[in-house]
């Protein structure tokens, strides 16, 4: 993903693309993801994460070079459908198999995944704005990002969890200790805060991946080398912040790490649009923090999905993943859209504003340990004692 934002500048001014042409293109990105997100649960079910992660890897690899090779804009936007699928249903996969896992650790490990995310972002950014300055053109920088994707894939590939796994381990405790699960037709009202805070900051990461380097090349008039510079001190910041975050985590509690987040977040957002036009250097600090408050808010929300009782864990995380990815996708096209009539430092302001409502709705949406994990448990431990009495 960090491949392909480093290539848009190129793609604008090689079409010839206004904000609104470019963000239709990225709106069917946004299309294609949320219906993958709709039927990829149920992929899964019947075929495991493996096939997804494999098919989603081979369409990442080959749909980037195409897409730069090419100059007919409908066969593009065809091309990044296919992108977007790919993306929205490794999303539901890799995520699912984050949240099995850290709950067989009963620690806190989201973040450390969601950090070797930002690691892989923060390596395409810094490598093709290397081989940008080396003179490389974009069609060779996409063919030496999908050999290293190539290598990258045999080993997810062969790491994920097949059918077998999936179905072993996608009973919850709760289920497995014969307690009836409710079924909701409408998600539950903490299920869609849940999302909707996903939502804002899925949106707000993808609106510096697909538009930090048209910002700085159009409102600041930087060379097309540097326009990946935005999302690499992005990326800088939020990789260091999720490798180290369970220490953070562990001091000062979930509670306060996402509130001071949000305001992080939010103050870089606004930094990046009060930074004076002379000094566009600034906008590099203001996207730092932006990664640095961004970074622990997903990791953090999407444990919270995994330890709630409302809702069976798999249905909620469809409905947040939904939820999130259609900030990241369709939102950030929306970006486009919108920035077309009213210019890109509105909608950033406005985005800077939208993170302050995740601190806000941070203390509704706290959840403990399952509460009826828990109840069951003390009920066992009680009849326990009395056929020992």
């Amino acid at each position: 993903m960090a491949t392909w934002a480093s290539l848009i500048p190129f793609l604008k001014l090689k079409l010839g693309l206004n904000h609104n042409d470019l963000g239709l293109l990225i709106l069917g990105m946004g299309l294609g993801s949320v219906a993958a997100m709709l039927i990829t649960g149920r992929i899964i079910k019947y075929l495991g994460c493996r096939f997804i992660i494999a098919v989603s890897s081979l369409i990442f690899i080959l749909t980037l070079p195409i897409v730069t090779s090419l100059t007919s804009i409908p066969i593009i936007a065809i091309f990044l459908i296919f992108f977007g699928i790919a993306s929205g249903a490794t999303g539901i996969a890799v995520n699912f198999q984050g949240v099995i896992i850290e709950e067989k650790y009963d620690r806190p490990i989201m973040s450390n995944f969601h950090g070797m995310c930002s690691l892989g972002g923060l390596v395409a950014a810094l490598a093709m704005t290397s081989l940008f300055h080396l003179g490389l053109s974009p069609l060779n920088t996409t063919f030496l990002a999908g050999l290293l994707m190539s290598v990258i894939a045999v080993f997810s590939t062969l790491g994920a969890m097949n059918k077998s796994s999936v179905n072993t381990t996608n009973k919850p405790k709760v289920e497995q200790l014969q307690e009836p699960v409710k079924k909701f037709s409408i998600p539950h009202p903490i299920i869609l805060a849940l999302g909707m805070m996903c939502f804002i900051a899925f949106l707000t990461e993808s609106t510096v991946l697909d538009w930090s380097g048209v910002y700085l090349t159009s409102n600041y008039h930087t060379s097309l080398s540097n326009a990946s510079l935005a999302y690499s001190c992005f990326a800088v910041t939020m990789t260091l912040s999720r490798f180290f975050a369970h220490i953070v985590l562990k001091k000062i509690g979930e509670k306060k790490l996402i509130w001071g987040s949000s305001i992080c977040a939010s103050l870089g957002m606004a930094i990046v649009v009060l930074a004076p036009t002379a000094v566009w250097y600034f906008v590099l600090f203001g996207y730092a923090l932006v990664g640095l408050g961004l970074s622990n808010i997903v990791p953090i929300l999407f444990s919270r999905v995994g330890r709630q009782d409302f809702v069976p864990k798999s249905q909620a995380l469809s409905y947040v993943s939904i939820l999130a990815y259609s900030g990241a996708l369709s939102g950030s096209a929306l970006v486009g859209l919108i920035g077309q009539q009213t210019g890109l430092t509105f909608v950033f302001a406005f985005i800077s504003i939208m993170l302050l409502s995740i601190a806000m709705f941070n203390s509704y949406t706290f959840v403990k340990k399952r509460r009826k994990e828990r109840k069951l448990k003390k009920l066992m431990l009680t009849q326990k004692d009395v056929d020992i009495a």
